[in-house]
């Protein structure tokens, strides 16, 4: 019954005219239990219906909580169910594959989803539904389990794009640190309050019920003991009705002494009233909640079938169960005061007689386990077993929290000895998935303790030195993976693969000399074929220490990166191999070679929803274009990165924004760099400990050196170049510390320190052998000390770099050696140099080095070609991130899905595109913008 609910239903027309649009939003309705919640969106989805939505639903419940998905799939499983293989096999293509695991499907093909993947999938499952507006409604959502409520979160921030309607329909609530206040956080959904209804409206019903001749005295006694409350309203009149009160001023007092728990003894003596079988009955659905069906229900309730059926319509005539299917009550507080009308013990002792129902009647684990949390130990394997398969039936969908709870409550039945462990181990690494790191190592140190073999201590050591190291505890790795190694007798040599890669990661997270790990490693590289994961992480960890020290030749180094990424890259730390390997073939000067390995990995992030990994490379991938010269493909990473904010590892954040402020300031966009510098925190005083810090003092130096903030810039990259030279990190092709510190040292007359900065790293670069080093370090050697070898050693620098890959540098070094011809007298020498220059940097969109070229060539004498407006300079970096893929044949889903952007997003994208492209269609791309040449010959 719906009543007074117009200016309601005025909002939810707005919002479901908005998403039949294509604007989808989200509706939160709230008030406390019986206010009409039920009745006000069994309405919206009427008019929805009439409107020509797909109309999805889900009903919360107490059992529900403890269900992976479990509100996710009432909503989005029965259009699935009901679709042919065809059909179903649309709807779950591309990105949404992800989610098959949430509904017991095959996903096929290789790799699981990673980290946010499921959600990923959920999404776009959604996508792939809207063929038409969707209507999603989940009523009494305070009682949704924890991964549905993840996904809430996730589909709500990207609603906006697709025609679709959510709402959610809850319980009011007290403050925001509740599942669903956690889910809405910065999503702003238009908020429905449900007040009380009016007096009037009361008096009305108070007619219907009990006749037109109620008194007016007595229907005010009725809106003071109701508060206004349509379901506590209806059930006293029922109750008043059934004791044959009448409605009159005398019987007030009768009324005002109604009170809830007077609605519960009315529920339970209508109950009664129908005799103990019924009581068998009601208390069966009650237990069983959305598991109810009349099988399982005469198995708990042990009675036939056909009895069942009959005394469910008996039920529904008195009011406490709805009629015919599924078999649920008709309100919250009639379940709950059946439920409630027995004992703990008793209640307990049901649930578990539930749990062997739904395990006869081949329930999904998690069924099972959300009755067994509710059951008393009894030490019965098979209750441990459920438990555990349902834990693991969690984590393969990404929702560790039911899973640690799971294995818990199996730790309690208890487990038997030999299956201790496991348990322990198990819980550990759900532990460790739902962030809760210092609790998984508790429980891993416990399994440690527990190991009865070496072996066993070596993995579980290991298990938990990774977890340290994923949540960025290095500190605690070390010890963990000390563990490891002293739980072994004899030297390095016969320590598991698996433990020297993680040792080695060890080192190079806490800034070790990289001479610690390749000591260890070195001796293993003749016999690793390469064949096995593993074999490939070490050879792309003993690469990374090769190019990082300097200590080798750089072809030495690319040639391992190149064996450890000659294979598929679809083991779980694919990341560490794809760090490792991309760094030395960047540091060796094999940037497109870097930059592809990296494009793998990137792809392969976005197929698996694996939004961490995508952001991490990012950085990476960012960081490589931006010496590489592609500071617009730079800057797209590094924003895309910082953008990147669900899903991903809070410690990559500081490394996202220091790429992003080094493509800004290359840019010459440096107040905008300062700002990401105070958004991200970047100035704050804080611990360096780990080796991604240089990032953030070689971005911050620079930009300080472009701000001309001479003394802070040198400050800050001498203490890169402290920690990097202390740990080992010697080579200049690594951190390009000492040149940008030596300009930062000239500009404060500190010429001599500046020389002799200059002079080490061109000594340094000379023994590692990439070419781009050796051509800044010469570069920047001239600019400090202008004598009568300046010009020789620019013109060197340049000549270097003919053709390199490096194609910033290249810019720099001809830009440099022009103006150093011109203030020399070559006016007519100094052109073409500049020329060559000026486009290059234009390519680039290195702004203040083009802007540098215009004013040596005007100097020279010659006139400079006007910066172009137009074209693929006037695209934004997300503009042509999304140009570039189109451009090579994706489809606008497949660039959202792999970029984790919207389609609405790709489409403003290309349309802009088009229009400063001036072409009208993606088959014009190719010609419009044609794939760039690696390096350049001028």
């Amino acid at each position: 019954m719906l009543i007074e609910r117009d200016s309601e239903l005025e909002t939810a027309d707005r919002l479901l005219s908005r998403a039949a649009g294509g604007q989808g939003a989200v509706l939160l309705v709230e008030g406390p239990p019986g206010i009409g919640k039920t009745a006000l969106l069994a309405e919206i989805r009427s008019r929805a219906a009439k409107g020509g939505f797909r109309l999805l639903a889900a009903l919360g419940g107490e059992l529900e909580q403890d269900v992976p998905f479990g509100m996710v799939r009432q909503l989005l499983e029965p259009p699935l169910r009901a679709a042919g293989p065809e059909v179903r096999a649309d709807l779950l293509s591309g990105a949404a594959s992800l989610a098959t695991v949430v509904f017991g499907m095959d996903p096929g093909g290789e790799g699981g989803a990673g980290p946010g993947g499921v959600e990923h999938g959920l999404y776009w499952l959604c996508c792939n539904l809207a063929d038409r507006p969707l209507l999603l409604s989940i009523d009494d959502a305070q009682w949704s389990d924890e991964a549905s409520m993840r996904f809430i979160s996730h589909l709500g921030r990207r609603l906006g794009d697709i025609p679709a309607l959510l709402i959610l329909a809850s319980r009011s609530r007290r403050g925001g640190d509740d599942p669903i206040g956690r889910a809405l956080t910065g999503l702003n959904p238009t908020l429905v309050e449900l007040s009380p209804i009016s007096d009037e409206a009361i008096s009305r019903l108070v007619h219907a019920e009990l006749g037109p001749d109620a008194d007016d005295e007595f229907c005010r006694a009725c809106a003071r003991a109701s508060g206004g409350n349509p379901f506590l309203l209806i059930e006293a009149l029922t109750s008043l009705r059934d004791s044959g009160v009448r409605p009159q001023a005398a019987q007030a007092r009768r009324v005002e002494n109604l009170q809830p728990d007077t609605i519960s003894r009315a529920v339970l003596t209508r109950l009664a009233r129908l005799g103990p079988t019924a009581v068998r009955v009601a208390r069966a659905v009650a237990v069983l909640g959305p598991a109810a069906t009349p099988r399982r229900v005469a198995k708990l309730a042990r009675l036939p079938v056909h009895e069942v059926a009959q005394l469910a319509e008996a039920l529904a005539r008195e009011a406490i169960l709805e009629p015919g299917r599924p078999m649920r009550f008709i309100h919250p507080l009639v379940r709950t005061a059946v439920y409630r009308d027995s004992t703990e013990m008793l209640r307990a002792a049901d649930h578990k007689r539930a749990a062997l129902v739904l395990r006869d009647d081949g329930a999904d684990p998690d069924e099972l386990a959300a009755h067994l949390l509710l059951a008393e130990p009894e030490a019965d394997q098979w209750v441990s077993q459920a438990l555990r398969a349902a834990a693991n039936g969690a984590m393969a969908r990404n929702a560790p929290e039911p899973a640690v709870a799971f294995l818990n409550r199996a730790l309690a039945e208890p487990v038997a000895p030999p299956q201790r462990l496991a348990v322990h181990a198990e819980l550990g690494q759900a532990l460790g998935m739902a962030n809760r790191p210092e609790e998984a190592a508790v429980v891993l140190r416990q399994a440690i303790d527990l190991a009865p073999t070496s072996q066993g201590r070596v993995e579980l050591a290991m298990q938990l030195g990774w977890l340290m190291l994923h949540t960025g505890r290095s500190r605690a790795a070390v010890e963990a993976m000390e563990l490891a190694r002293l739980s072994i007798n004899g030297d390095h040599l016969e320590l598991p693969l698996q433990l020297q890669a993680a040792l080695a990661m060890v080192d190079i997270i806490t800034i070790k000399p990289p001479k610690t790990w390749t000591a260890r490693l070195d001796p293993l590289v003749p016999s690793l074929s390469g064949e096995r994961d593993v074999e490939r992480l070490i050879l792309s960890v003993v690469a990374f220490g090769a190019a990082v020290s300097g200590d080798r030749p750089a072809a030495e180094a690319a040639r391992l990166a190149r064996r450890s990424a000659a294979g598929p890259l679809l083991f779980r730390d694919r990341w560490i191999l794809i760090n490792m390997a991309s760094a030395a073939l960047a540091v060796a000067d094999h940037l497109p070679e870097s930059l592809e390995l990296l494009d793998r990995g990137i792809d392969d992030a976005g197929r698996l929803g694996n939004a961490a990994e995508f952001r991490y490379l990012a950085v990476l991938r960012s960081h490589t274009a931006f010496y590489a010269g592609n500071l617009i493909d730079a800057e797209g990473d590094g924003r895309a990165a910082l953008e990147l904010q669900e899903d991903t590892r809070p410690q990559d954040l500081p490394l996202a924004a220091a790429v992003l402020v080094d493509a800004l300031v290359a840019r010459g966009a440096i107040e905008e760099a300062q700002r990401v510098v105070t958004d991200n925190h970047l100035d704050d005083d804080q611990s360096m400990t780990t080796l991604i810090a240089h990032f953030v003092l070689l971005a911050r130096g620079r930009l300080r050196l472009a701000q001309g903030r001479y003394a802070e810039a040198a400050a800050d990259l001498r203490e890169c170049g402290r920690m990097l030279t202390e740990g080992g990190y010697g080579n200049p092709n690594f951190a390009h510390w000492r040149t940008a510190a030596a300009l930062a040292h000239q500009a404060l007359g500190q010429t001599t320190l500046a020389a002799e900065l200059a002079a080490e790293d061109l000594e340094l670069s000379r023994r590692f052998g990439a070419t781009s080093a050796v051509a800044r370090a010469l570069r920047v050697g001239a600019l400090i000390e202008p004598g009568r070898h300046a010009l020789t050693e620019l013109e060197e620098a340049a000549s270097l770099l003919d053709g390199s890959p490096a194609v910033l540098e290249r810019a720099h070094a001809l830009v440099d050696h022009g103006a150093a011809l011109r203030r020399a007298g070559y006016r007519t020498g100094a052109v073409a140099p500049l020329r060559q220059g000026l486009d290059l940097a234009d390519r680039c969109a290195a702004t203040p080095l083009a802007a540098r070229a215009r004013e040596e060539l005007t100097a020279a004498g010659a006139r400079p070609r006007r910066a172009r407006l137009t074209g693929r300079e006037a695209l934004t970096t997300g503009e042509l991130r999304v140009a570039r893929l189109a451009r090579r044949g994706a489809t606008n889903r497949e660039i959202a899905q792999g970029l984790f952007v919207s389609m609405r997003t790709v489409e403003i994208h290309l349309t802009s595109t088009y229009r400063k492209l001036a072409i009208s269609n993606r088959q014009q791309l190719g010609d419009a913008l044609p794939e760039e040449p690696e390096g350049d010959s001028g």
